[in-house]
């Protein structure tokens, strides 16, 4: 098990359990950023500035707080963290970002889009070092296509309730599984973080104490 504490600048459970499930001791530091896209970015742009502005974001909470030594969230010096990671994922089509749906409407929306035709995932994520106060940034695409949908698939799989706060409007590692016949690249990606390439810049940038190997 690793010596330290990662940071998670999320409240995705599911980037929680997957860092989890691979061996990483996580602390979620939610981090509220506006989401809103930049006329003209680009899937990859949008995903990564907003890796890096979650992260960000949590930095300055962190050292704002951390040394407070009313602070209930830590135990001590020795527990204070080095390191957090932040992602944010994105699906695209016909030259479409696809987030998460705001409604039951949309998410239909969005699978009839989807329906029978290949997209791309698309995340960002960054990893900061507090200590140097330096950062990482990559962005992973991983693509996928989905079988043809009758109407009568989707407002089943719609009811099923875990579209509402996926990208796309579907989640891989749930029932949402079924709807993909193919996937080419990262298949952690897509539901949340490239955990190859994550642990690889790790392995880069030195935190090696926070490595579950």
């Amino acid at each position: 098990m690793p010596s330290a504490t990662l940071v998670l600048a999320s409240s995705s459970p599911r980037r929680k359990e997957l860092l989890e499930r691979a061996g990483f001791s996580i602390k979620p530091v939610p981090a509220a950023i506006d989401e809103e896209p930049i006329p003209g970015e680009t899937p990859i742009g949008y995903t990564k500035r907003l890796a890096r502005e979650k992260v960000l974001s949590a930095v300055r909470r962190l050292q704002t707080t951390l040394y407070n030594s009313e602070n209930p969230g830590w135990s001590g010096e020795a527990d204070l963290p080095r390191w957090v990671v932040g992602a944010d994922t994105v699906v695209t089509i016909d030259d479409m970002l696809l987030g998460k749906p705001t409604d039951v409407q949309e998410a239909r929306e969005m699978l009839i889009r989807l329906a029978g035709r290949e997209h791309q995932v698309i995340t960002g994520f960054s990893l900061f070092d507090l200590r140097r106060d330096r950062e990482g940034l990559q962005a992973v695409t991983t693509r996928v296509r989905f079988k043809p949908l009758s109407r009568a698939e989707i407002e089943a799989y719609v009811a099923v309730g875990e579209s509402m706060d996926k990208a796309g409007a579907y989640a891989i590692q749930g029932v949402g599984a079924y709807l993909a016949e193919e996937l080419t690249g990262s298949y952690t990606n897509v539901v949340g973080l490239p955990l190859c390439q994550v642990v690889e810049m790790m392995q880069e940038m030195g935190a090696t104490d926070i490595l579950p190997f």
